[in-house]
């Protein structure tokens, strides 16, 4: 097969899987007792994050959160790309990934135990129950209330990409932020 009639072919799969995705979406997912609860689950840790974030800290929680939470969304995306798993509904049409845990849950209680923890070994432990927690509690559930589905993957595997993605995200703001402040000392005072 040509580079040509196969790059058409995908094309008109694509296309076809487009217009599929979009009746499902409408005549499924809008509205459902899913699509309200993802709503919920968009909308109400960010509530709950801005009644609780130290403002005091908040550039640093808004960086370590804007990474975890594109962190999230890549491994996200790549284990849906991979067919490791997929969502049977979804709120946003052209979000194929779970965007309320994406980008709100898990974002949002990273950024806390971010917060709350500061040194490493208390930090690492609440990463650790945080991570089993959704590994072994919350994704079952997940996939009992059909919002989750495993195609090639199992919940022990998330448990410690749970807590290595927080950990690496943590470190590498940490030297982030210490090299930043070691730059700023250094620049001479304008007079």
């Amino acid at each position: 097969m040509s580079e040509e009639s196969l790059l058409g072919e995908m094309e008109d799969v694509h296309r076809k899987l487009t217009e599929l995705r979009q009746d499902y979406w409408l005549h499924y997912d809008l509205f459902s007792p899913q699509w309200w609860l993802m709503l919920a689950a968009l909308v109400l840790p960010w509530i709950v994050w801005w009644k609780l974030v130290d403002k005091a800290r908040l550039k640093d929680m808004m960086l370590y959160g804007v990474s975890i939470g594109y962190l999230i969304f890549l491994l996200d995306h790549f284990g849906y790309e991979l067919n490791l798993w997929t969502y049977p509904h979804k709120l946003l049409r052209f979000i194929p990934e779970l965007s309320a845990v994406d980008f709100a849950m898990l974002p949002v209680l990273h950024m806390l135990v971010y917060q709350y923890f500061t040194k490493w070994r208390s930090f690492l432990i609440a990463e650790t129950i945080m991570g089993a927690v959704f590994a072994f509690v919350l994704e079952p559930l997940s996939v009992w209330i059909d919002l989750y589905e495993m195609l090639n993957w199992r919940h022990v595997y998330s448990f410690p990409i749970y807590v290595a993605k927080s950990a690496l995200v943590k470190g590498a703001l940490e030297g982030l932020l210490r090299r930043g402040g070691a730059i700023v000392c250094k620049l001479p005072k304008n007079g």
